[in-house]
């Protein structure tokens, strides 16, 4: 986030001088939840190999798994610093975690929450997990969300747009925008453009997209100023089937990365597009003032400066 201090994270296996840090902060990293005697030291000791510590200004996260003899990574516990979050830390720790569990030969990656932790269910989905309620899954009357995700799956890869993709382009930005459009009851841009235009921006390298194997999902534009001190980052689409996985906010780091040595990062959304400024808003962008745009649709202008994370 813009106020936040970049830090260097360093990633490592948990020893059993970890644990004594991480219980005496708990409370900032469970949220009042005292999760104390789920911290065994098996965690830092025998299962250590397979598990994680971002180290920083201390402990900044921590991720305690295993994997089982039949092929199952298994997450214990993974908990990031109250003054990390929003930085990806959890993210990274279960790729990281998923790679570890992979070179162990693991299949699928599992780990369970309560039905009514909605922020971790909502979380393991947008790194592609499936959840099931599992009854009595703890015993009598302890029900728990059982999340999986395997481990063989192509991963979702993003880079330029060839000429070629125009068309599927062109429809994953109308299938994602069209709900936007109703909304406020009109055509606006990105559901208006032709063919033509999105192969206009194609052919001047303004486009990256998101592909699941051959499939487009998603996609993103970047157009530099005049002066080239800024760029600006639009037509951010994700496939209404893919949404929620995380690959807005995947498209709009590269996007950002695209845009070279430019000292911000300009970009807008309805007014009434709470999602995207939510999305925006965790990114580092700030609203700069608030416009019309070409159809009459109000609109909030925000801007982030370069490396402000």
């Amino acid at each position: 986030m813009s106020g936040r201090k970049h830090r260097p994270v360093r990633l490592a296996a948990p020893t059993p001088a970890d644990l004594g840090p991480i219980l005496a902060d708990h409370d900032r990293y469970w949220d009042g939840r005292d999760l104390r005697s789920l911290h065994h030291p098996i965690y830092c000791r025998q299962f250590a190999d397979t598990g994680l510590v971002a180290h920083g200004d201390g402990v900044l996260g921590y991720l305690f798994g295993f994997v089982a003899p039949a092929g199952e990574g298994y997450v214990h516990l993974v908990a990031v610093r109250d003054d990390a979050r929003g930085t990806g830390l959890g993210r990274t720790l279960y790729e990281r975690f998923g790679e570890l569990a992979a070179a162990r030969g693991a299949d699928r990656v599992t780990a369970i929450t309560t039905p009514g932790n909605a922020g971790s269910i909502a979380f393991h989905r947008t790194l592609g997990f499936t959840a099931e309620t599992v009854a009595g899954y703890s015993g009598p009357g302890a029900d728990r969300v059982v999340l999986h995700r395997r481990l063989d799956r192509e991963p979702v890869r993003i880079g330029p747009a060839r000429a070629a993709d125009a068309g599927e382009v062109l429809t994953v930005q109308q299938a994602a925008f069209v709900a936007e459009a109703l909304a406020y009851q009109a055509a606006i841009p990105p559901v208006r453009e032709s063919v033509t235009d999105v192969a206009a921006a194609i052919t001047a390298g303004r486009v990256l997209v998101a592909r699941d194997g051959a499939r487009i999902v998603g996609s993103v534009r970047v157009t530099p100023t005049g002066d080239g001190t800024e760029a600006e980052i639009g037509r951010l689409a994700v496939a209404p089937d893919r949404q929620g996985e995380g690959l807005g906010s995947r498209l709009l780091a590269a996007a950002e990365a695209h845009a070279g040595p430019v000292e911000r990062y300009v970009l807008f959304a309805g007014h009434r597009s709470e999602r995207n400024l939510g999305l925006y808003r965790r990114r580092g962008y700030t609203e700069t003032h608030r416009t019309l745009d070409p159809v009459g649709v109000p609109v909030v202008q925000l801007a982030k400066p370069r490396h402000t994370g």
